[in-house]
């Protein structure tokens, strides 16, 4: 009797296990599938989807007849050790429609709904009902925490570790099924059981054979350190290409070909996380400077010409601002750059003489910014590669000890946009209240946000801003006046400019000194007065009156913008893939 209770507790672990493992590998799968197609779909609409994708296969699972589990397994094995090439080209071309919901939404279907149908009938043919109760608990509830651990590590390649460990663990376990099977049964084929293992081991060649074919292999570089490289097919340079905490840091540059009339858009050095432009510069044939002056230049002594985004020389007319005693005086002393970019208003404000604290979540983003894109030495305890909202709030605890050690910014450059949205934590009435005890009474703060301007986004932003500052003034950095019939659906860089000051925040004229022999510096920043966008374009007097207050402005506890920014994010990346060819994007 105790004999079989044993066997049946031991039989009810082993189920368990296998369940609770199945569960954890189909975590581990789905996370690593998410972290490998955000590049080329980012992050917004590649989640749109992605629960409604498993949740629908774990149900067709369950009401379907189950295959036997060495059969699952055999086939979850090469499903598996296919992904990495079959997630990164089925997204390649799916993405080329140009579709920021159908596009990731066929590549769920084919790539992660078949993993996800046979990870569940796998479970459901130790213990239906116990799989049941695990694959709810973890379907998709470990994935966030899984999201975390893989950005904390960043692990070279781990989206393809994963993907190929898992295949081998499958098979693995499918020729142990067999050989176990082929030594109990009642008539032991030797031979048969040696040609079912070595079944399982042609799907490892064939995609250690795959792998090696450069016609099949993704042109992915962050499991390789071959840079830099050149696309066969496009005048396109890989420099560098980096996993890191906010994603697959890249930086690329765009060549002249040939013939230049067959691509609009070359000579140019970008910054690139994911789907994201963060950033770039002119190079070649295309850097130019006023007075033909010596222009920047990169670790090895490559010349660098004008910013491609006209929205980061557009922030250097914080310096501008004359209605506060600094401004009249031009003694802005102290500056504080959050969210770095490839460092162009931090570069301005050091050659201007002005001590400049760089606070970048993103390592690899400031390791580029140095080496690529000219950023000069801000100097010691200057640099703090961590997420803003801990750092200021450290800060002000400094200002309210009175330590002798803290700083108070005259002015300060705030811009977070990245995949087209921002970290709503740091759009929160709290943040920048925070933010506001460690600047000097007169300071002002250059807000950059990217979107339309009569969203709700913009809306709330500016009321919070309002609320936190009490004065802002908007500027915009499209080429011409935004026809009042556009403001809902134009795409452009808003800059707030902000001050706690009692003064009307004005701008003075930008004299040559401010131009730092930048063409496009002397475009922008001589025509601000056209740039300005007027309150009431962004909202009517509504908007602003005390009843509707409180339902948009920004807090901790209710803060909706990364609700409001999920439609201007997708039409974000439809914009970037209508500007810049496929293929860089492609290729990371």
């Amino acid at each position: 009797m105790s004999t079989n209770s044993e066997l049946a507790t031991w039989t009810s672990a082993r189920s368990s296990l296998s369940i609770l493992a199945v569960s954890i590998a189909l975590s581990l799968f789905t996370t690593a599938y998410e972290n490998s197609i955000i590049p080329l779909f980012a992050s917004i609409p590649t989640l749109k989807y992605l629960g409604h994708i498993v949740h629908t296969s774990t149900a067709f699972a369950v009401i379907t007849p189950n295959l036997s589990s060495s059969k699952i397994l055999l086939i979850l094995g090469c499903l598996l050790l296919l992904a990495p090439h079959t997630s990164y080209w089925i997204s390649v071309h799916a993405a080329r429609f140009k579709d920021p919901i159908y596009s990731p939404l066929v590549t769920h279907v084919i790539v992660l709904a078949p993993v996800v149908y046979f990870s569940v009938s796998l479970a459901m043919s130790v213990d239906p009902t116990l799989a049941l109760i695990v694959l709810a608990a973890n379907a998709l509830q470990l994935r966030p925490l899984l999201m975390l651990l893989f950005s904390a590590i960043s692990l070279e390649a781990s989206n393809n570790v994963v993907f190929t460990v898992l295949g081998c663990v499958c098979l693995a376990v499918y020729g142990g099924i067999k050989v176990y099977v082929g030594r109990h049964s009642a008539h032991p084929n030797a031979l048969n059981t040696q040609s079912t293992v070595a079944l399982s081991v042609i799907p490892l060649v064939f995609v250690a054979l795959l792998s090696l074919s450069p016609a099949l292999r993704s042109p992915t570089l962050v499991d390789s350190i071959i840079t830099p490289y050149n696309s066969p097919t496009y005048p396109l340079r890989i420099l560098n290409s980096t996993q890191s905490k906010t994603g697959v840091v890249v930086v690329g540059e765009i060549l002249p070909p040939v013939d230049r009339s067959s691509t609009p858009l070359h000579s140019i050095r970008y910054l690139r996380v994911s789907h994201s432009l963060l950033g770039g510069v002119w190079i070649g044939d295309e850097v130019a400077s006023l007075d033909s002056s010596p222009p920047l230049t990169d670790q090895d002594g490559t010349p660098l010409g004008d910013s491609i985004y006209s929205a980061f020389v557009l922030q250097e007319a914080v310096r501008l601002v004359n209605s506060t005693p600094q401004g009249r005086k031009g003694e802005y002393k102290h500056a504080l750059i959050i969210g770095l970019g490839t460092g162009i208003s931090a570069n301005a404000f050091a050659r201007h003489g002005i001590a400049t604290t760089i606070v970048e979540i993103d390592p690899a983003v400031y390791d580029a910014a140095r080496q690529y894109f000219g950023l000069s030495d801000p100097g010691n305890n200057n640099v703090f590669l961590q997420d803003a909202r801990g750092w200021v709030r450290s800060r002000r605890a400094m200002v309210e000890a009175e330590d002798p050690s803290s700083i108070k910014y005259d002015v300060v450059v705030h811009d977070c946009f990245s995949g087209g949205g921002v970290p709503e934590h740091l759009f929160s009435i709290e943040f920048w209240n925070d933010l506001k005890t460690i600047m000097s009474p007169e300071g002002v703060i250059a807000v950059n946000f990217a979107g339309k301007i009569a969203s709700n986004s913009s809306q709330a932003i500016l009321a919070t801003l309002l609320q936190a500052f009490g004065q802002c003034r908007a500027f915009h950095d499209h080429v011409e006046p935004i026809p009042q019939e556009q403001l809902h659906s134009t795409f452009v860089n808003i800059v707030f400019f902000c001050s706690p000051s009692s003064t009307p925040l004005t701008f003075r004229p930008a004299i040559e000194e401010d131009y730092l022999h930048s063409y496009l510096r002397r475009h922008i920043l001589s025509s601000l007065v056209k740039r300005e966008i007027n309150h009431i374009q962004i909202g009517d007097s509504s908007i602003w009156s005390a009843t509707t207050e409180e339902k948009i402005i920004l807090t901790d506890a209710h803060n909706t913008l990364n609700t409001w920014q999920e439609r201007e994010a997708l039409d974000h990346w439809k914009l970037m893939r209508e500007m810049i060819p496929d293929v860089v994007w492609e290729t990371y």
